[in-house]
């Protein structure tokens, strides 16, 4: 079983970097180890540190942090690039897959989803079944259009139902849109702002994914384990309890898209 993983594994990475060498994106192998900074241990406290000629030092626990420090230190002019590698957490190693995306059009996002999507269906014979999507800002305008306070915010994250109730009433459109199903949740924004421009993407998206015949919902309460998230989010299951894809916005102008090779049912 275990060579079985292991040789599993090594095919989907040979796989996957020839698709990403196909569609031009710029292949990275880096160092496990690399140079760290307070800033990186608040977006990955778990990351395991260690000091060497009084220079602090990590071993890479996120794929997305590296690639956006290399980028920046090297003024690359390339905008997306790819990976295959191990990543430690927790004094546990696991293997990532995935693309960063810097300064990506609206299209090029979409692409780059479609392209992952068809990738597993195809090349695994895997039906996705559903897409969970969230944008941080929506939960603003809700905030903005209906002069809520901002510890709304909190309850809404712990999807706190009853204090949301006690807070807003039951008819009142937030709660009547939290406390529905969440099939039924993208309904209700596109109602209150078809015409935002958030709202435009994801119905966007959600017409590019109609041939994969997956569940699409939106839920406001969705959030990212990684805090430097901070714009459109989704994830992506197979008939599994984890996703297989997870991605978003970040740093105001840059997409990542990880595979999830431990436990989204795929290998």
């Amino acid at each position: 079983m275990e060579n079985d993983l292991v040789t599993r594994r090594l095919e989907f990475a040979l796989d996957y970097t020839r698709l990403l060498d196909a569609e031009n994106y710029r292949l990275v192998d880096m160092n496990m180890v690399e140079p760290f900074t307070i800033e990186d241990k608040h977006h990955h406290p778990s990351a395991i540190i260690l000091e060497r000629n009084e220079q602090l030092f990590s071993i890479r626990s996120d794929w997305t942090r590296s690639l956006l420090n290399y980028s920046e230190n090297y003024h690359l002019d390339q905008r997306f690039f790819g990976y295959f590698g191990p990543v430690v957490r927790d004094y546990t190693t696991v293997y990532q897959a995935g693309v960063e995306l810097y300064r990506p059009a609206n299209d090029e996002i979409l692409e780059s989803i479609d392209m992952h999507l068809s990738f597993i269906t195809d090349r695994y014979a895997q039906s996705f079944q559903s897409i969970v999507v969230n944008d941080d800002a929506l939960l603003d305008l809700y905030l903005s259009k209906y002069g809520l306070d901002g510890d709304i915010r909190h309850l809404v994250h712990e999807k706190n139902l009853s204090e949301l109730r006690k807070r807003l009433g039951v008819e009142h459109p937030l709660y009547a849109l939290l406390s529905a199903k969440v099939s039924d949740q993208i309904d209700l924004v596109t109602e209150e702002f078809a015409e935002h421009d958030i709202m435009r993407f994801i119905a966007r998206l959600r017409q590019t994914l109609e041939k994969y015949g997956m569940k699409f919902m939106l839920d406001l309460s969705f959030r990212s384990p990684q805090s430097y998230y901070n714009g459109f989010y989704f994830q992506a299951f197979l008939d599994h309890d984890h996703p297989l894809l997870s991605g978003g916005e970040y740093n105001s102008s840059a997409f990542g898209i990880a595979v999830n090779l431990s436990d989204g049912g795929l290998l």
